[in-house]
């Protein structure tokens, strides 16, 4: 038998199946709404600095740096054996002493007896000599009488007469004489090794032993150099060394390019070094304010290229591009290198005005918006 529906239930159940389709109809709006919002992207914009460019003819520029050595300098260092006698000036690092001035003398009362004691022979055989001379050799006794009679035990040997006849050497030979004059050459040469002068006006730049101080021979007593002339070693790349030649000027900075003073070029050495491929090129520079050991910037201007504009190497991008800004929007810009140093290169493809990155900005690509600053 069929179930019948009172007219209660059959009320509910429309209404439950609008309540459904109520339901349904909502979840599609909603989800037809979700579908037209489209997601909001907020773009990033990079503040940048920019600055002009400048299109011209250029001095190709070379920067480099080097540490300042004096152009004059001696190794003091003793070819006798003695006590450190004297100085005319205290024997101390930064004695300034003038040229002439003793800058050592060393002990050498046992040479000075040792040499009298030969000068005293040898005289005693030139008196010996006289008589055998004014007899077998009358054409050359007064010479050798002169030169007797004029001898200085306490003075340098003068130079012994000059021979007249192959007799005459041969005597004098005989009597051992020539023997006993070059021993006493000999020794008074060495003797002058016992003071050390001062060759120029300078520094005692290092000072190794004291007054009292026994010296042996070879030994280094200390640094002399000259205040006043400075050379200093300036790397450069093979490249920019065909551009150098010597007498070529050179402006020179200190570190913090406060100070300027002008040298040149005074040695090239042509040969590349295998490790840092690089050649070394030594400039002479003098003036005030400079020292031994500074550390000094050089910068040398070389030949000059038409119509390119000098950048920072930084600026260039791997494939030799650079970026420009145009309308707060980078632009990639193709540019042809003439000339490339460690810190500048110099490009054609440019247009004067047209504004350029002043530094690099990390992640920046073609079409990237910027906002230019001050």
């Amino acid at each position: 038998m069929a179930k019948s529906f009172t007219r209660e239930q059959i009320i509910t159940s429309i209404i439950a199946l609008l309540i459904l389709f109520g339901a349904f109809r909502m979840y599609q709006n909603l989800g037809k709404e979700d579908e037209s919002k489209s997601p909001e992207i907020k773009e990033r914009i990079t503040n940048v600095i920019t600055t002009p460019v400048e299109v011209g003819d250029k001095s190709v520029r070379i920067q480099t740096n080097g540490t300042l050595e004096a152009k004059e300098r001696i190794e003091i260092v003793s070819q006798v054996q003695g006590i450190f006698m004297e100085s005319d000036r205290s024997f101390k690092s930064g004695t300034y002493y003038n040229k002439g001035d003793r800058l050592v003398s060393i002990d050498n009362r046992l040479l000075l007896a040792d040499l009298r004691s030969l000068r005293a022979q040898l005289l005693q055989s030139l008196t010996s000599i006289l008589a055998d001379l004014k007899f077998d050799h009358p054409e050359s006794f007064e010479k050798w009488s002169r030169y007797t009679e004029s001898f200085d035990v306490n003075q340098n040997t003068k130079p012994i007469p000059s021979f007249d006849t192959a007799r005459e050497k041969a005597f004098i030979n005989s009597k051992n004489i020539l023997t006993q004059y070059y021993g006493i050459k000999a020794k008074e040469v060495s003797s002058e090794y016992y003071t050390i002068w001062a060759p120029f006006d300078g520094i005692l730049l290092e000072n190794m032993i004291d007054k009292g101080t026994m010296i042996n021979v070879g030994q280094r007593l200390g640094t002399f150099i000259s205040p006043y002339l400075f050379e200093v070693d300036l790397k450069v790349s093979p490249e920019e060394l065909e551009l150098l030649s010597v007498g070529k000027r050179i402006i020179f900075y200190d570190n913090q390019r406060q100070n300027q003073w002008t040298g040149k070029v005074s040695r090239i050495n042509r040969i590349i070094d295998s490790e840092s491929q690089s050649a070394v090129v030594t400039a002479q520079v003098s003036g005030k304010g400079l020292k031994e050991g500074m550390f000094l910037i050089a910068e040398i201007e070389t030949r000059k290229i038409d119509g390119v504009a000098e950048l920072e190497r930084s600026l260039i991008q791997s494939d030799s591009s650079v970026f420009v800004v145009v309308n707060e929007t980078l632009e990639k810009k193709k540019v042809e290198i003439s000339h490339s140093s460690d810190r500048y290169v110099y490009v054609k493809g440019l247009t004067s005005g047209s504004m350029i990155l002043k530094k690099k900005v990390p992640g920046a690509f073609d079409g990237m918006k910027v906002k230019v600053v001050e």
